[in-house]
């Protein structure tokens, strides 16, 4: 009977497109998650970079002096490299002209009340209410400068709002993992049924715990990494769609984040399935005769 058994099935062969189905799903959507988190991440930064202050100089500071001031704030750990630019306070008055809709306030004041100043962008690393105001506190005390300022008050409520969506992602992202975790877990066992009666067989005949497992563990870890590959290449093709589409995307996305994030559902889907496999299969192994019908 064992003999017509073990004919009749293959250990460890068991319904091999349904597990790698079920497993490529739960990956994609994690990975979909991974992304979304990712381009949240990106968003964020882009947003703290693009904070603007403004370094308002005092007007006796002339032409022959200004090349010594931005020098000294070149070397400021705070600010990116490339981004401090001079605006002149007649270019300044130009532009204010033009958003008045061609109003000339300097008519109607008789002078030109702006000042020279430059623009700097900080490092997103600085961008805290506490950090910035430092920064501020570091650049009123350097000589020829006539005030600073920045969006103050759309920091905290920036940060606040960065805050509230990177923690609903996560917790979203980490509620899917125990789901995926558990329907790729129940997917295995329930796909190890079938081979409860192969296994009760190779004990009797004096198979070790370990000769039996390593046959299914081979299996699933070969759909895992299968399983793994696939839902990265479906991610990948529906974001390379989409950034087709919405070209903007492609400023959130980089690809080395992108692999990064494939290259762990190939191990996440190893792992679980690999672990899945290993627990199903023990259960098997423990249970009595009689369970096993």
């Amino acid at each position: 009977m064992v003999s017509t058994k073990l004919q009749s099935k293959k250990l460890g062969s068991y319904p091999y497109f349904s597990v790698v189905l079920s497993i490529t799903i739960a990956l994609f959507v994690i990975g979909i998650f991974s992304v979304l988190m990712l381009v949240a991440r990106q968003f964020s930064q882009i947003i703290k970079e693009n904070l603007e202050i403004q370094i308002m100089l005092n007007n006796g500071l002339n032409d022959a002096q200004r090349p010594q001031l931005e020098q000294i704030l070149l070397q400021k750990p705070y600010i990116q490299e490339g981004k401090l630019r001079f605006i002149s306070k007649e270019d300044a008055a130009k532009e204010l002209v033009g958003q008045l809709e061609g109003e000339n306030f300097m008519e109607l004041l008789g002078t030109n009340p702006l000042k020279n100043q430059y623009i700097i962008n900080i490092k997103s690393e600085f961008y805290e209410k506490n950090k910035l105001a430092e920064i501020e506190k570091d650049l009123r005390k350097m000589p020829n400068i006539d005030d600073v300022s920045y969006a103050k008050t759309s920091i905290t409520q920036t940060n606040n709002n960065i805050a509230t969506i990177s923690f609903v992602l996560f917790t979203f992202a980490l509620i899917m993992l125990i789901v995926v975790v558990i329907l790729i877990h129940n997917t295995i066992r329930l796909a190890l049924f079938s081979q409860r009666l192969i296994i009760r067989s190779m004990q009797l005949v004096g198979a070790t715990a370990g000769f039996v497992r390593a046959p299914f563990l081979h299996t699933a870890a070969l759909q895992g990494i299968f399983s793994g590959l696939l839902a990265s290449g479906l991610l990948f093709a529906i974001l390379k769609y989409l950034q087709k589409e919405v070209a903007e995307l492609s400023t959130l996305i980089h690809l080395p984040s992108l692999f990064i994030i494939f290259a762990a559902l190939v191990i996440l889907g190893l792992i679980i399935s690999v672990f899945s496999s290993y627990r199903a299969v023990s259960h098997y192994l423990g249970m009595s005769l009689d369970d096993l019908y």
